[in-house]
């Protein structure tokens, strides 16, 4: 490999960047849970709560970065909204009457329940008590909150399908429940599509070390190419964000699906 500018070594190490913030709030997690011995021999439920803590302080500066490129995807939502993985609630902004009138109600699933009260405060905020619902079951229960089949109007996921479990029946799921002519918005970072060079070799790499430290989140996972496949759709348009090329290990994928 030949010497690397700056700019690409930056982006070759920015998941370290990332990862070390991460490991600053394991501490603090531990403690939290010394009251909760049954939680804190969980790796699952040591990994909620420390992610639900990082997410939440940092949600908001991630939030900062992206949202030249999200709040214009999310201004199309409209009708009955299934907001998937909202986490602490950093977007949920974006659906108040002031900034959309088209929204009728929202299912905001959301399982780890570590979110919730910072979540259920950005509802408030945003004004959407009675059209906001919390969800706190999997994706793949959305029926047990009685979310009908064919019936949403928009699907929304930022950030989210990077750490569901088994996100390729997941996706096929949460499909059936679009409407035809329904639409999908996305925002997601994904494998890199240069597998052949270095930094496919890199993102597997990191992978590991990756999805232990924020909750199961995966680098290399094509979350495109589970979308594309998850039905049929009237129109796809999907792309990459400006400015990510070859070095960028952590790229996204972002647009909509219209059923």
């Amino acid at each position: 490999m030949a010497l690397l500018s700056p700019s690409a070594l930056r982006e070759l190490l920015d998941p370290f960047i990332w990862i070390l913030f991460s490991l600053l709030f394991l501490p603090l997690t531990v403690l939290s849970l010394l009251s909760s011995p049954s939680r804190l021999l969980s790796w699952h439920q040591v990994q909620h709560s420390w992610f639900g803590r990082f997410w939440t302080y940092m949600g908001p500066m991630v939030r900062t970065g992206a949202a030249p490129l999200v709040e214009p995807l999310l201004a199309h939502a409209e009708g009955v909204v299934l907001d998937i993985g909202p986490g602490s609630g950093q977007w949920v902004y974006m659906y108040s009457p002031k900034r959309n009138r088209k929204i009728k109600r929202i299912y905001g699933v959301e399982p780890n329940r570590e979110h919730h009260p910072a979540l259920r405060k950005a509802v408030r905020e945003a004004g959407l008590e009675g059209v906001y619902q919390i969800v706190g079951v999997g994706a793949e229960e959305l029926h047990l909150a009685g979310v009908e089949m064919g019936k949403i109007d928009t699907v929304v996921t930022v950030m989210v399908l990077c750490s569901i479990p088994d996100p390729k029946r997941v996706i096929g799921e949460v499909y059936k429940y679009l409407r035809p002519g329904g639409r999908w918005i996305v925002y997601e970072h994904v494998r890199t599509p240069w597998l052949k060079e270095f930094v496919g070799w890199w993102q597997r790499k990191i992978d590991p070390i990756w999805r232990t430290c924020f909750d199961g989140c995966r680098l290399i996972r094509p979350t495109e190419e589970y979308l594309k496949d998850a039905g049929s759709w009237s129109e796809i348009d999907l792309r990459p964000c400006e400015g990510e090329g070859i070095y960028t290990v952590i790229p996204h994928a972002m647009g909509h699906l219209t059923k």
